[in-house]
């Protein structure tokens, strides 16, 4: 809760035209700055060490386009975009755009973007499971020139990103993915709109009845975004006959994998049960949608 002695001061404020301003300023203010792109991050959390406001909702990093590669997402699209999107209709792209349906008020959706989603770098946040399990990149831009991260190296701790002084986001990646691939994105929350106690997004690529790729990626269970990389390896290389079998035993390794915390929405012992329920049930989802193709 903000007091006197914490007030929100900017000294300035940027509306920028280019990514290329945008990056110098960045670069010249350091940790004094902060991006300003919907807001919905930025003006509830005051932080009170920021002097210095740059505003990109102006940049031209608002689209969902599809090539022959994948499908690039700009930073700037809103959660409303992107739900709305025709290029994210489809299995299994419909995983991004299902993963924004729970996330705030329709209001907030206008306004907030998947830039801020994962900039924010929050435990909890609801687009970086569904991203990871994709294998989706961020494209940056910084003093350096541009690089590419994959998204799930893009969380470095909460409320930490990969992001070097004076780099911006600009686009995520989410590349073509192999043909008989489906994925299912779950979250559990105090009400509809709330920030997740827990959610999953479980990815399997499936050819000739076998699982060729398996992904469960877990949010707000640990510091980051968590792939369960044990409970996906009992998974790979069977035969979907074979993996009905072991649904329960990999949802309880993935659990078991988890890093929860107690805080004021849920327990620690409330989110390693919640991970192995919601994980069984995107698995058993999959399995009926495989099955019924």
């Amino acid at each position: 809760m903000l007091t006197d002695k914490m007030p929100f001061r900017p000294r300035d404020y940027f509306r920028v035209a280019t990514v290329s301003e945008a990056v110098g300023l960045l670069n010249k203010y350091g940790r004094k700055a902060a991006v300003l792109a919907g807001g919905t991050d930025l003006l509830v959390a005051k932080p009170p060490h920021i002097e210095y406001i740059i505003d990109i909702s102006q940049l031209p990093l608002n689209y969902v386009k599809k090539d022959r590669k994948g499908i690039r997402i700009g930073a700037l699209a809103t959660l409303n975009e992107i739900a709305d999107s025709p290029f994210l209709e489809d299995e299994p792209y419909d995983v991004i755009a299902k993963s924004t349906l729970d996330m705030g008020t329709p209001l907030t959706k206008n306004y907030a973007t998947i830039g801020g989603n994962l900039c924010n770098a929050a435990p909890s946040a609801d687009m970086p499971p569904s991203l990871i399990a994709l294998e989706a990149e961020a494209s940056v831009i910084g003093p350096k020139g541009k690089r590419r991260i994959l998204v799930e190296n893009f969380f470095m701790g909460p409320k930490k990103s990969a992001l070097r002084r004076g780099e911006i986001l600009t686009e995520i990646f989410v590349p073509e993915a192999p043909a008989g691939t489906k994925a299912v994105f779950l979250k559990k929350g105090r009400t509809s709109e709330d920030i997740a106690q827990v959610n999953v997004a479980v990815r399997l690529t499936i050819g000739d009845v076998v699982c060729k790729v398996a992904r469960i990626v877990l949010g707000a269970v640990a510091p980051i975004p968590l792939r369960a990389k044990l409970a996906e390896a009992m998974l790979e290389g069977k035969k979907l006959g074979e993996i009905i079998k072991l649904v329960d035993a990999v949802a309880k390794q993935a659990a078991e994998e988890t890093k929860p915390i107690t805080d004021i929405r849920a327990t620690a012992e409330y989110r390693k049960a919640v991970a192995e329920v919601l994980t069984r049930r995107a698995l058993l989802t999959l399995l009926e949608r495989f099955e019924g193709g």
